[in-house]
């Protein structure tokens, strides 16, 4: 099970680089002797978590407009991803953050029970 602040999402939404992600940070330069400086450490927080539905994760209008409304409040959240739970706050560094579009194409009319499919999701995890 997935979920954002208790509201319940697709499960067919995967976490892109969950394996491959270090927390620890390298930079380097040259000295003016020409020796090599290298500078890393441990990020306490920052860690993207990029939760893709790539067509496999399906809802309704309705709770697309109540996750939608989760991002008017920078306040932390709690993502549980398969029994996990993590700290996490809206990447809106990104402004693709949350894409959802509709199955199908309706201009007609709107209705709260038209299909989606969620796109993305993008949050950082922080250690508050």
């Amino acid at each position: 099970m997935i979920s954002l602040n208790a509201i319940e999402l697709p499960s067919g939404l995967r976490w892109l680089a969950n394996l491959s992600y270090c927390p620890i940070k390298q930079e380097s330069r040259t000295s003016i002797t020409g020796r090599l400086i290298l500078n890393r450490g441990k990020m306490l927080d920052g860690r993207p978590i990029v939760l893709v539905g790539n067509s496999n994760a399906w809802l309704t209008l309705a709770k697309v407009k109540e996750i939608s409304e989760l991002r008017l409040t920078p306040t932390l959240m709690e993502l549980n991803y398969h029994g996990t739970t993590y700290k996490v706050r809206w990447d809106y560094g990104d402004e693709s953050h949350f894409v959802a579009t509709p199955l199908f194409d309706n201009s007609d009319a709107e209705s709260d029970d038209d299909e989606y499919t969620l796109d993305t999701i993008k949050l950082i995890e922080v250690l508050e």
